[in-house]
């Protein structure tokens, strides 16, 4: 038993990421979604391995890529948007001062990434900042990037409001959308959120009450669209020009 241990140690191959284990035959290394990019560092052992080589190919539409650092030996297996969600295996040799040969798989599962909304109203004053807050969930073994497009004119986006938002591996983040409205009523928008390379994406409603204050009863004109009859615009473009002489 005791040489069967020196013997695994000594041949052993480690992952350090995504998952930190030991692996060898058909060891599992991680489950990602389409579109995504599946990073394994392997590690070199203290200079027990030098290089690595594929011994197996993934389908043609995969791409991957093998770089070499002083501790480790990074793969990245770019997986493709269109394949079927499955089990797919890859075998490769370490070679140094000890040869090794192992295998793994990853599992491809689209249903790993999801977005909601907290709150999908909020009620402010004219020109205040009405957030809404959105949690963008990632529960797969890689980076996923989400795009949040509010459908609003720009001078009603916060720029603090990020629209590109990066999620580390297995983790949750919650992110806000800020609209400043520039004029008094209530405002329905859609807000559009995609999943990883805009393949996949997810409407929402979303509702602003925009209060008034004194002066935005008369500037409702000059920022946008007024929330009430048509007929009176004549007594509203009146109103923005006596706005305008303050």
């Amino acid at each position: 038993i005791l040489m069967i241990l020196l013997v695994s140690q000594v041949y052993g191959v480690r992952l350090v990421e995504p998952i930190s284990k030991e692996i060898n035959e058909n060891s599992f290394v991680g489950t990602i979604g389409g579109g995504q990019t599946l990073e394994l560092i392997i590690s070199k052992e203290l200079g027990k391995f030098d290089s690595l080589e594929l011994v197996n190919l993934l389908p043609d539409e995969f791409n991957v890529k093998i770089e070499d650092y002083l501790e480790s030996i990074k793969i990245f297996i770019f997986v493709p948007t269109n394949v079927p969600p499955t089990d797919y295996s890859l075998k490769f040799k370490l070679i140094g001062e000890t040869s090794e040969e192992v295998s793994v798989y990853f599992n491809v599962d689209n249903t790993l990434l999801d977005v909601s909304f907290l709150n999908y109203s909020d009620s402010v004053f004219v020109k205040d900042d009405a957030k809404y807050e959105l949690l963008l969930i990632n529960n797969s073994h890689a980076d996923a990037e989400f795009t949040i497009q509010p459908n609003l004119p720009w001078y009603w986006l916060d720029s603090k409001t990020k629209t590109v938002v990066v999620v580390p591996k297995l983790s949750n983040i919650k992110q806000e959308i800020i609209v400043s409205p520039q004029v008094q009523g209530d405002y329905t928008f859609m807000s559009t959120v995609f999943l990883q390379n805009k393949e996949t994406k997810k409407d929402f409603t979303l509702l602003v009450n925009s209060k008034p204050t004194f002066k935005s009863k008369f500037a409702a004109t000059l920022n946008g669209l007024p929330f009430y009859s048509i007929s009176l615009l004549p007594s509203y473009i009146f109103n923005a020009l006596l706005s305008s002489l303050n």
